[in-house]
């Protein structure tokens, strides 16, 4: 079994669709490529996503409120095993990696209607860009976190 690389990630959370687009737009200015760019929130929050910009979207589970999905990309293939393996909730997939806190923060924050936006992050430069573009697009908290290995 090959071990997967750890992948680091600045994540901020967006009450809307047109503040997502903003920080886009800044995260590209500073050179950020958008295919490095993941968001996780509710299914029906994403179907906006999806007729905006085109990009599929990964079904990670259902419930009676229209479940979680995510961007195509290394989050939701990462989350996706996670589901895969019997987590339940964004906290318990996300628990693998992160402190509980955290995870139940992020957690809560897609249960409110928010987008998380995952930024994945190469180095220390392009982790000081995306922080601060993050940080001046969004209203809510800012965080980086590695989710090594599976």
């Amino acid at each position: 079994m090959t071990d997967l690389p750890t992948l680091r990630f600045a994540i901020a959370a967006f009450d809307t669709w047109a503040e997502v687009q903003k920080a886009l737009q800044v995260l590209n200015a500073g050179g950020k490529a958008l295919n490095d760019v993941s968001y996780l929130a509710r299914q029906r929050v994403l179907a906006d996503a999806v007729t905006s910009n085109g990009r599929q979207t990964v079904h990670l589970f259902g419930g009676t409120d229209g479940g979680i999905g995510c961007s195509a990309g290394p989050v939701a293939d990462r989350l996706a095993g996670r589901f895969a393996s019997g987590a339940t909730t964004i906290k318990v997939a996300l628990g693998r990696w992160l402190i509980p806190r955290h995870a139940a923060h992020l957690q809560q924050a897609v249960e409110e209607g928010k987008i998380l936006l995952w930024v994945q992050l190469f180095d220390n430069d392009d982790e000081r860009r995306a922080y601060q573009s993050l940080l001046a697009t969004s209203s809510h908290s800012v965080g980086v976190h590695d989710l090594v290995g599976p």
